[in-house]
């Protein structure tokens, strides 16, 4: 119910509301200066509250072109695309409650294309990029068809996202480019009240306006990803408490209202009767009615009864005590023809003025009459019949005030016009060129690298340098580096050698004539020396291998290892291991052999001289004796099996001839060594 209540408001608001598809019909013009366009980008540019500022338009012409218009005090805009070329990227600039903002939409063609921060997060996650400003300064085709291609994605992934959010607000439903929206305090336009909404530095941030607490945090580029708190999502407000001190005062055929405001509320709705008793459901509504409220066109001599009730995102209250109040009896006939239409506004924008007013009840159609003279009638002004609202009328002059007044029609004939109304055109902005040559191009070398420097030149969105060894550089024979900034090193260049270089310039409609030539030598390479022989060699041998270890050598990039199986080992007699690092360990060598050494460092000089040199003997593995095998052969046959004994204990026994061990001595049998003994003790 609270849903339907609030979009039965915002239907009501309709100043300036631009409906998608529609955009506005008939022409009928009696002048040369303009006419009611047909083709018109349009919607609301809102934070909130309405921006105060210009929205401008880019289309996707090779050379773009870019249009823009006055916001209007509701928040609405809208521009002539006649003669532009689909799609567009939009840019609103301009400040609400203090605070100045930049926000970005997109539109694939006429329709409506709402700017408010969540189009503009929905631009920059479409085009793939960090900043939507990015996207909104790339005048590239393939930027445009990639946001075209990626904007039902990006919106369907960043609402599902922040879902809970939408749903606090009656949102969830809601297009936030092409949908309807109002800056009425209400649904989309009561989130941006209660949240702050940014992206920097690619960051995409949904903040609590009230307790700054972190509701979405996330990349701009990666939504689907970014982290969302549903508790920190604004609490529901209370439903405002019933309006207090309703008055109505009767006047000719119409009643005034007043009451005080309720806390809370952002609107108000009135439902009146002409019998008492009046109820919110037996009662006639006037939606988003502000006080004082005045109710024309009533009959006179008649009573009439009012009740008012408060509405806020959470709900509408209840109804104020009724109050009543008769129109005079004087019987003045009420007119047949519409009333003036109130509230009427004019815009300026790049040759266009777009006029808005609320519809007026009972009126079939509508008449706009326009002057550059202030003090326009319907006789004097030029007549644009049969015009909706919002009208954008274009073909008009550069920088110059246009004078407007609306007449209400219907099938009685035209009503009253009302009040004037005036809007100034903005100035000519000149059509693009060509930035000029860069000036004060100046190189200045370094060791493999030149920095080239220049000023910064109006107009130009990005710099071209060519470079060439040879005098004389163009854009043609030059090696071209695009899209350099000043100061721009190259670097990886020849030491010692001369290059030129020259600057051009380039926007959107094309490149610079090149700057004056400038030129820089590389620093020369620098005088590298042998290295000095290494110092503090030593080698230590191993099993099997020796590992070598040596002291740095300064200017060393890497060194030579020489090594032989004779001493005196040289660099022409010994076998070379080259890019050897220290300590560097030689394996797979012979056991009990002495190996010598001499180490050298190497550069870009070339090789330097030997090291002193250095020896190391590899270790003998002893060959594992089997005492159990042993104990077998010798002693198993006088003895058996016998308890643990020592080496001491057997060695004592053979001396002793204790089971004619000493015949092994007497036959020439090779006796046990104590190494042997030994084992055979450890097998026991």
């Amino acid at each position: 119910m609270n849903g339907l209540m609030k979009r039965a408001i915002a239907a009501v608001t309709t100043l300036s509301l631009l409906v998608i598809g529609l955009m506005l019909s008939g022409c009928g013009s009696n002048g040369d200066s303009g006419g009611i366009s047909s083709q018109v980008v349009g919607g609301t540019a809102s934070v909130g509250a309405p921006l105060a500022g210009q929205v401008s338009l880019k289309d996707s012409s090779a050379t773009p072109q870019v249009k823009t218009t006055v916001i209007g005090n509701d928040g609405s805009y809208a521009i002539d695309v006649t003669d532009m070329k689909a799609p567009y990227i939009l840019q609103a600039k301009g400040s609400a409650a203090g605070a100045n903002y930049t926000l970005y939409s997109y539109a694939d063609g006429t329709g409506t294309a709402n700017i408010n921060p969540l189009s503009n997060v929905i631009v920059a996650s479409a085009a793939g990029v960090d900043d939507p400003a990015e996207a909104y300064n790339k005048d590239d085709s393939d930027t445009r068809k990639r946001i075209s291609s990626n904007l039902s994605a990006s919106i369907n992934t960043l609402l599902t996202k922040i879902q809970p959010l939408l749903v606090r607000y009656n949102a969830n439903h809601t297009n936030p480019i092409t949908g309807k929206y109002i800056a009425n305090h209400l649904d989309l336009d009561e989130m941006f009240d209660n949240v702050k909404i940014t992206v920097s530095n690619g960051i995409l941030s949904i903040i609590n306006a009230k307790t700054s607490a972190v509701i979405f945090s996330g990349k701009v580029t990666d939504i689907a990803n970014g982290n969302f708190y549903p508790g920190n999502v604004p609490a529901i407000p209370a439903v405002p408490a019933a309006p207090t001190g309703l008055s109505a005062v009767g006047g000719a055929n119409q009643v005034t209202l007043t009451w005080s405001a309720s806390a809370n509320a952002v609107a108000y709705n009135v439902y009146y009767a002409t019998t008492p008793g009046v109820t919110t459901t037996s009662g006639t509504k006037i939606a988003n009615a502000t006080s004082p409220y005045v109710q024309s066109g009533l009959a006179s001599g008649t009573t009439y009864y009012y009740i008012v009730t408060a509405v806020n995102g959470a709900g509408e209250s209840a109804a104020s005590a009724q109050a009543s109040a008769g129109t005079s009896t004087v019987q003045t006939p009420v007119p047949n023809v519409p009333a003036a239409p109130q509230g009427v506004m004019a815009v300026g924008g790049t040759n266009q003025a777009t006029i808005s007013w609320p519809m007026v009840s009972g009126a079939t159609s509508y008449n706009i009459y326009y002057s550059t003279q202030s003090g326009v009638t319907t006789a004097n002004g030029t007549k644009i019949a049969n015009v909706t609202s919002p009208a954008v009328q274009s073909g008009l002059a550069s920088g110059t005030t246009y004078y407007y007044i609306v007449t209400a029609l219907n099938n009685t004939g035209e009503g009253a016009a009302s009040v004037q109304v005036a809007a100034t055109t903005l100035a000519a902005v000149p059509a693009p060129t060509a930035p000029a040559a860069p000036t004060g191009v100046t190189a200045v070398g370094g060791a493999n690298q030149v920095t080239i420097t220049w000023p910064a030149v109006s107009g130009a969105t990005s710099y071209n340098l060519y470079r060439s060894t040879s005098s004389g550089v163009t854009t043609a024979t030059g090696t071209k580096i695009a899209a350099v900034t000043s100061p721009y090193v190259n670097t990886g260049l020849i030491a010692g050698s001369s290059y030129y270089f020259i600057v051009t310039a380039v926007n959107s409609v094309g490149e610079s004539q090149a700057s004056a030539q400038a030129m820089a030598t590389t620093n020369p390479a620098p005088v590298v020396a042998v290295p000095a022989a290494p110092t503090g060699v030593t080698a230590t041998g191993g099993t099997n291998q020796v590992s070598i270890t040596w002291s740095a050598v300064s200017g060393a990039t890497s060194y030579n290892v020489y090594y032989a199986t004779t001493s005196g080992v040289t660099k022409t007699s010994g076998a070379k291991i080259t890019n050897a690092a220290s300590p560097y360990v030689q394996t797979g060598l012979a056991a009990g052999t002495s190996y010598y050494y001499v180490v050298t460092a190497v550069n870009s000089a070339g090789e330097g001289v030997a090291s002193a040199q250095a020896t190391a003997t590899t270790t003998v593995i002893a060959p594992v004796i089997d005492g159990a095998a042993l104990y077998t052969q010798y002693c198993y046959g006088c003895h058996g099996t016998l308890g643990a004994r020592t080496a001491a204990q057997i060695q004592a026994a053979i001396n002793a001839n204790r089971g004619g061990m000493a015949k092994f001595l007497a036959t020439g049998s090779t006796p046990l060594t104590a190494d042997q003994v030994a084992a055979i003790a450890a097998s026991m």
